[in-house]
């Protein structure tokens, strides 16, 4: 679960630097985005990579019950010459040679061992189906940061909008009090504070843009694009409507983070049933074809088939490995219990916080219509002569940073929608859109 990070950029931040030229042709969408980052994000890929490993390894021809079959081929030159072929026919003395040509095909087949090979088995399947959770899980935080990152160049494009308002606001006022200061009608010192405000507008400005590129730069290293994106090439998201996305299927043993700590708690039982069968017998059937030739070139070739039985008698290495296996086996069922109470903890949190930020949302929406109106009746006083500038640009920066924080909320909520999805597990492409939009699902 990634951490909430650069909802609320700032209450005063401005947006309004020249942007570089980069050799994009096309708008990018979200889906679009969505669709190219599954493809080429890193973590994906790695996930997907350790899925297919894992897949591999729990396959049928990973079994002990398959067959061995091995061959050797060999030339000897001894000091003494070397029986060439067995004894055939009694009382008959077999050829020597002092060179020798071999070949050999040996098979082994393990027939029965009381389990030990379908435990190893048991427990490579359970390391796959953890893997394939991760996988998916791996997907929906690739869905999550993509959709974050449009949602994080919307919040800055809206924060910009509003206040470039401001800024073209403020300029506008230093011409009429430039024009109320040949009248004679305010004092130098309003100047002064007007264009110090300025100032700092400007100022802003470029913190915004600086948000803008860092997030651009990632978002064009995930999609993997040649050339960076500017902004304008983001197709931009719906900021109207807010909702909150409430899971209709939050059972911990869903959660991608429980499932897979599960899996592993699977895999580290089957492995200490592993350890167990060790230390009982195992039955293998062998079958061996012998070629062989002295310097003569005459080959001989016999063949030999079989049943071994494996009785192990004592391996201390064995004992230490059953223990170590069970210590394993204990440190997991501690790691799903505790992946169980993170996720109670992380979605009480999250409910909590979606709550909570629908409602500053709405308190937001009421104070901005509120300071709205103030400003308007301080202005005209103003402009009367019955409040001071002071106090009116005082109105007009709280004004502007409550509409910067309606801004932010609004992704806020959006970012806590995603978040709670991807930690129940249903997070897809289709609700990741809709969620960014502020659609109801």
């Amino acid at each position: 679960m990634k951490l909430l990070r650069n909802l609320l950029i700032g209450s005063y931040l401005i947006g309004g630097l020249a942007w570089p030229a980069f050799a994009q042709t096309e708008t990018v969408t979200l889906p679009e985005a969505i669709d190219r980052a599954l493809e080429h994000a890193t973590t994906t890929r790695i996930a997907e990579a350790e899925k297919e490993a894992a897949e591999a390894g729990s396959g049928l021809l990973s079994s002990d019950y398959i067959p061995k079959i091995n061959s050797s081929l060999s030339y000897t030159r001894s000091q003494f010459p070397q029986i060439v072929t067995p004894i055939r026919r009694q009382g008959a003395f077999p050829p020597l040679d002092d060179q020798l040509y071999e070949a050999n095909i040996q098979a082994d087949w393990e027939i029965f061992d009381f389990g030990e090979s379908r435990a190893i088995r048991q427990k490579a399947k359970a390391l796959a189906d953890a893997a394939n959770v991760k996988y998916e899980l791996a997907k929906m935080e690739t869905i999550e940061s993509t959709v974050s990152a449009f949602v994080q160049l919307q919040q800055l494009r809206e924060l910009r909008r509003v206040q470039q308002g401001r800024l073209e606001a403020l300029k506008k006022s230093k011409e009429q009090l430039e024009s109320l200061y040949r009248e004679g009608r305010i004092a130098n010192v309003d100047l002064l504070k007007i264009e110090d405000t300025i100032v700092d507008a400007k100022t802003s400005v470029t913190a915004t843009n600086n948000n803008i590129d860092q997030i651009l730069e990632t978002l064009s290293d995930n999609l993997a694009l040649q050339d960076p994106l500017v902004l304008e090439e983001v197709v931009p998201l719906k900021f109207e409507n807010d909702f909150l996305f409430n899971p209709d299927r939050a059972h911990a043993e869903q959660a991608p983070s429980v499932m897979a700590a599960r899996e592993k708690k699977q895999a580290a039982q089957f492995e200490v049933k592993a350890s167990y069968r060790a230390f009982l017998p195992q039955f293998n059937l062998f079958a061996a074809e012998q070629l062989r030739s002295g310097a003569d070139l005459e080959i001989d070739d016999q063949w030999m088939v079989g049943i071994r039985l494996n009785i192990p008698l004592f391996a201390g290495k064995k004992i230490v490995n059953n223990q170590v296996k069970k210590s394993e086996a204990r440190s997991q069922e501690i790691r799903l219990e505790q992946a169980r109470q993170q996720y109670r903890q992380q979605l009480n949190k999250l409910i909590n916080a979606q709550f909570e930020t629908q409602e500053r949302i709405q308190a937001t929406e009421t104070r901005v219509t509120y300071l709205e109106e103030t400003y308007r009746v301080e202005f005209s006083s103003y402009r009367k002569g019955r409040t001071t500038l002071t106090d009116l640009l005082t109105t007009e920066s709280k004004l502007n940073s409550v509409r910067a924080e309606l801004i932010a909320r609004r992704a806020q909520l959006r970012m806590l929608n995603l978040n709670t999805a991807v930690l129940t597990g249903q997070l897809t492409r289709e609700i990741a859109i809709k969620m960014a939009e502020g659609e109801q699902l």
